[in-house]
C-alpha cells in the first residue's frame, strides 16, 4: 500500500521502540545522540523499559506496544526475532506509520499485518555485537543491512544509517537467513572457538579466564591481519605451510584429550582447505595428503560416534 503523505520521515520524525534489550537500548543512544527523537518505548519488563528511558531525555516509559504506536511516527521493533510477527499483528498502525524491525534473520514478510494497514515497512540490522545495553559506540564504523520495498522508506533507513557513522547496504529477503548466519560464524562462533581453544589449557592446568587471556592477543593481532592483509594472505598455520607431521601431532593429540575437540579441529580445517589451497605456500601434493589425513579424521570420528 501507498503510506500517507502526512508522516513525513526526516530528522525529525518521532520514533518508538518496543523491546528494551541490549541491541534495542543501544540503537536508541545513538540515534538520540545523532539528534534523532527518540520519544517512547515499551517492554514486557518494566524495569528494562525504565532502564531504557533513562537514558534518552525526553523519552517515555509506556506500559504497551500499542501505545509506542500510537506516539510515534516510526517504531523500531527490537524484541527477540521470534516475538517479531505476533508482536507487530498484535498492533493498530496508521497509514504511512514507519515500521521498521532490526532481526538480520527474520523477513520482512513479518511486518505484513502492519503494510496491509497502509504503514511504510522495511528493516535495518546493524552489524555488530552488542554485549551490553551501553554499547552504542559499537554502532559508529560498523555496516548495516536495510531492507524496504517502499523506497522512501528505504531512502531514510539509509539516511538514518549514515547518520549514526555506520555503512549502509541493501539486503533482499531471500539472502537474510544466510547473511545473518554469516554475522554470527564471524561473531559468536569466534567467541565459541575462542572457548574451544581455552579448554585445552586445562590439560595443562590454566583456567579458563587465564587462557582466554593468553588467546586474546593471537585472536586479535589475526583479525587485525584479515582487515589489513585480507584472505588468504592472513592465515598462517602448519596446513597453509604444507606440515603434514604436525597436522598428524596436533589430530592425536586433540582425539586423545576429547573426542569433540578432535573432531573440531578437524572439522574446522578441513572446511578451510579451499582457503588454504589459495596459499602459494602449499604445494599440490601436501595439500592432497593433508585433505586424506583430514578425512580419514573425521571418518574415524562418525564410526566410533555410530558403534
Amino acid at each position: 500500500m501507498t503510506g500517507d503523505n502526512t508522516i513525513t520521515l526526516d530528522a525529525n520524525t518521532s520514533i518508538g521502540f518496543v523491546g528494551a534489550g541490549r541491541l534495542g537500548t543501544s540503537v536508541a543512544v545513538a540515534l538520540q545522540r545523532a539528534d534523532y527523537r527518540v520519544v517512547a518505548v515499551s517492554s514486557r519488563s518494566t524495569s528494562s523499559s525504565e532502564s531504557f528511558a533513562n537514558s534518552i531525555p525526553g523519552c517515555a516509559p509506556v506500559s504497551s506496544s500499542q501505545d509506542v504506536a500510537d506516539i510515534a511516527d516510526a517504531v523500531f521493533i527490537t524484541t527477540p526475532d521470534a516475538s517479531v510477527e505476533p508482536v507487530v499483528r498484535g498492533i493498530s498502525w496508521r497509514s504511512g506509520q514507519a515500521v521498521v524491525h532490526c532481526s538480520g534473520a527474520r523477513p520482512l514478510s513479518d511486518l505484513a499485518s502492519a503494510h496491509e494497514s497502509g504503514s511504510r515497512t522495511g528493516g535495518l540490522h546493524p552489524l555488530q555485537t552488542f554485549p551490553t545495553s551501553d554499547s552504542a559506540d559499537l554502532i559508529s564504523g560498523a555496516s548495516a543491512a536495510v531492507g524496504s520495498e517502499d523506497p522512501i522508506l528505504l531512502n531514510w533507513l539509509q539516511t538514518v544509517v549514515c547518520a549514526l557513522e555506520a555503512k549502509p547496504f541493501t539486503i533482499r529477503d531471500e539472502h537474510r537467513a544466510v547473511y545473518h548466519a554469516s554475522a554470527v560464524m564471524a561473531c559468536g562462533l569466534v567467541a565459541s572457538l575462542m572457548g574451544l581453544a581455552a579448554e585445552v589449557w586445562s590439560e595443562m592446568g590454566v583456567s579458563r579466564a587465564n587462557a582466554l587471556a593468553a588467546l586474546r592477543p593471537l585472536t586479535a593481532a589475526t583479525v587485525e591481519a584479515v582487515g589489513r592483509e585480507g584472505l588468504p594472505e592472513a592465515i598462517t598455520g602448519p596446513a597453509v605451510r604444507g606440515d603434514v607431521e604436525t597436522i598428524r601431532m596436533h589430530l592425536e593429540a586433540m582425539k586423545s584429550l576429547s573426542p569433540e575437540l578432535g573432531h573440531a579441529y578437524t572439522a574446522l580445517n578441513y572446511d578451510a582447505m579451499s582457503l588454504f589451497e589459495e596459499r602459494d605456500g602449499l604445494s599440490p601434493e601436501a595439500a592432497i595428503e593433508i585433505k586424506t589425513l583430514l578425512r580419514q579424521s573425521l571418518l574415524d570420528h562418525a564410526n566410533e560416534r555410530g558403534s
